[in-house]
């Protein structure tokens, strides 16, 4: 069944039962986690998918904008219950931006790394960017809303925030530009496999996570607090719940993904 409301098209297929909330597509919309969350408020089951054609108000980690472009990029969200998620959301943002990685690599992009804790870089360029949100969190279980922006085509003339540097699917890849219907279906598919696995097997998830840092692991890099204090350490590796491990004048500290950011880009190839 498909409804036209106003300028937005939304379509509800079971897609052989793995989204019985529906998939949902926009034309335009504010943002797809701002729909997701306020579907889940409103009763909805996961899992489901909002998937967008142009975001008016896309959002990055910590408010930041997301820049949307109509027509140019992927734009999603999957809605996903997890029965004993609800501390190791940094971990989840991880396992999801691996499937980002594996994405890549099955359709020719295969120089992609994570970038601690929710880039997804090509050298020091930015193709994609994962924003996980929670509602719903009760004894230790939650429904999570996984966004995802990954850069397909991005306008040359777009205007990004200062000091990022981006590319996309259609200069990284090796090969012809696969059709955007197919990545989508391909990053659907490695999201609900790293959800999967995120929920029966966390621990086991961590060598593939190291692996996939491995460029930033012993590197010396700036960190940026909330509150604008700096610092500077060598990356040890992450803990179970998705915390980065610092080493910072001789002694270890741990971060998480609400309370520090990557401050200086390192090169994959460095």
């Amino acid at each position: 069944m498909i409804q036209r409301i106003s300028n937005t098209i939304v379509s509800r297929p079971t897609d052989n039962g793995r989204f019985p909330g529906g998939i949902h597509r926009f034309d335009t919309i504010d943002s797809t986690n701002n729909w997701s969350l306020e579907q889940i408020r409103l009763g909805r089951d996961p899992p489901f998918v909002c998937i967008a054609d142009h975001q008016s108000s896309g959002r990055g980690r910590r408010g930041r904008r997301w820049v949307s472009p109509a027509g140019a990029n992927v734009y999603l969200s999957l809605a996903w219950h997890f029965d004993s998620a609800g501390d190791r959301l940094g971990l989840l943002s991880l396992a999801q931006g691996i499937a980002v990685v594996r994405t890549l690599d099955r359709i020719g992009v295969r120089s992609a790394w994570l970038k601690w804790p929710n880039d997804v870089l090509i050298g020091a360029d930015k193709i994609a960017g994962i924003l996980v949100e929670a509602r719903r969190v009760r004894t230790g279980g939650c429904d999570a809303v996984i966004g995802v922006g990954l850069n397909y085509r991005m306008p040359e003339d777009v205007s990004m925030q200062a000091g990022v540097r981006w590319t996309d699917v259609a200069h990284a890849v090796s090969g012809a530009l696969p059709e955007k219907g197919l990545l989508v279906s391909i990053l659907l598919d490695e999201a609900i496999s790293a959800c999967h696995r995120f929920a029966l097997e966390p621990e086991a998830m961590l060598s593939d996570i190291e692996r996939r840092i491995g460029v930033l692991k012993g590197r010396d890099v700036g960190l940026q607090l909330e509150n604008g204090d700096r610092f500077t350490g060598t990356v040890l590796g992450v803990t179970p719940y998705g915390e980065l491990r610092v080493c910072m004048n001789g002694e270890e500290r741990v971060f998480n993904s609400a309370d520090i950011s990557l401050e200086r880009v390192v090169h994959a190839d460095d």
